[in-house]
């Protein structure tokens, strides 16, 4: 399990390190946007890079934010519960996020084909859509792969009783 768990790690680590150049750039861009406005004309399309920027840095970041425990826990009241009764909360859980989050990477790549075999763009800079539908898609496969982590190590402390080493 260590091996693994590695593994999903570093993927969600490195898919984070992809969306966080994605604001490196968006905030290029829109300095760049701000400094090209008072003398000259601003840099056509920012809203359109932003708005995928801001896709691939949402569906790139994701996976990394629930390896780290990053969002928001509702956990004042299953904190005082027994580690097993804890841990067949977290299954529970991890079960309904599991599914819907798979539905969602699928459905998401499939609506990135429909993009593709429709030729839809961006309408000012013709920039193909499907490519950032792809890599949101991506990001929560690994999203997937993180939930399947904590679902196996909550499994493990429901039926051993303690912390999977």
């Amino acid at each position: 399990m260590n091996q693994l768990e590695k593994i999903i790690e570093t993927l969600a680590r490195r898919t984070s390190q992809m969306g966080q150049v994605a604001l490196v750039v968006v905030m290029l861009v829109i300095v760049t946007n701000v400094i090209l406005r008072i003398p000259w004309k601003p840099l056509p399309g920012t809203v359109e890079m932003v708005e995928l920027l801001g896709a691939m840095l949402l569906g790139l970041g994701i996976a990394y934010c629930q390896q780290m425990k990053s969002h928001i826990y509702v956990s004042i009241l299953v904190d005082r519960f027994a580690p097993r009764t804890q841990a067949l909360i977290d299954t529970v859980t991890g079960l309904l996020a599991l599914a819907v989050t798979t539905l969602l990477a699928r459905q998401i790549f499939l609506y990135g084909s429909r993009m593709l075999d429709r030729g839809y763009t961006t309408g000012h800079l013709q920039i193909p859509l499907y490519p950032f539908i792809y890599l949101v898609s991506f990001g929560f496969l690994i999203l997937c792969l993180v939930l399947l982590k904590d679902l196996l190590k909550a499994v493990l402390l429901l039926v051993k009783g303690k912390e999977p080493s």
